[in-house]
């Protein structure tokens, strides 16, 4: 009996622990602070959600993000989306940059819906320090996954880029090789390591022509497909979505309890 329910707690907790991270296993900066995303009326459901090329490809602008409806809406936040499998080297220094926005700000009093998921909105009206560049991963043989991550931070005042980062800050969709090997950690320190909320999205690269394979790997290429109305089918997975402010430390403090309950 003893040994039944330890076993059912390890299975708990390995469920419910992964879903606790918003940012992937092993990625830095890390939060566990939802940022919701939503492309017009088709929301993510949960971070590490596949994402088809399919639907992407029909939804080509900056989806709309917010913050939990708990969350106070009281300074001036800057974005950063990146992919850090973009050349398949060092996942925080050697990502692409798909794009870096600031100014922008929330509204307490501004509750959106999309789907089942409610949000505070951010918004601004200043234009991107890095003007964003749609996710459609090149054919790649084997297939590689792509973990398409947005991070909120806090943008302090007066906010500039550091030197070392504004040659990525440039936009040539003929040539966007600048916008590889952003370093993350150096953007994250220069706006004083203050992650505020997170999330990723996976997409699985085309598969290129055996023996074939990209050579010259970069944040966006061209790709076809039709539309989409749903980022993925329904699955299991996608019901662990739209967790609360409130529903994720119970789940922590279930999973605590019960390993804790096995060890007393």
């Amino acid at each position: 009996m003893g040994f039944s329910l330890t076993l059912f707690s390890l299975v708990w907790c390995s469920v419910v622990v992964p879903i606790l991270g918003q940012t992937f296993p092993g990625f830095q900066p890390e939060t566990s602070n939802p940022l919701a995303v939503a492309w017009g009326e088709t929301p993510l459901n949960y971070s590490g959600q596949p994402v088809s090329l399919d639907f992407l490809n029909s939804n080509k602008s900056l989806p709309t993000l917010g913050l939990p409806t708990t969350a106070q809406c009281n300074g001036t936040y800057i974005l950063l989306m990146v992919d850090p499998d973009a050349i398949q080297g060092d996942i925080e220094t050697q990502a692409g940059l798909h794009t870096i926005q600031g100014n922008l700000t929330c509204d307490s009093e501004h509750v959106t819906a999309v789907g089942n998921t409610t949000f505070l909105p951010l918004e601004t009206d200043s234009e991107p320090l890095a003007p964003f560049i749609p996710p459609t991963p090149q054919p790649r043989n084997p297939v590689v996954t792509h973990r398409y991550t947005f991070l909120l931070f806090n943008q302090p005042v007066n906010y500039t880029l550091p030197d070392s980062l504004t040659y990525a800050l440039p936009l040539d969709l003929s040539n966007v090789t600048n916008r590889l090997n952003f370093n993350i950690p150096d953007f994250a320190e220069s706006v004083g390591n203050s992650i505020v909320a997170g999330t990723y999205f996976n997409v699985d690269s085309p598969l290129a022509d055996s023996g074939t394979s990209s050579s010259s790997p970069t944040p966006s290429s061209t790709s076809t497909g039709e539309a989409s109305s749903s980022p993925t089918s329904p699955s299991a997975a996608s019901r662990l979505g739209g967790l609360s402010a409130i529903g994720v430390p119970v789940l922590l403090a279930q999973c605590v309890l019960a390993l804790t309950y096995q060890l007393l």
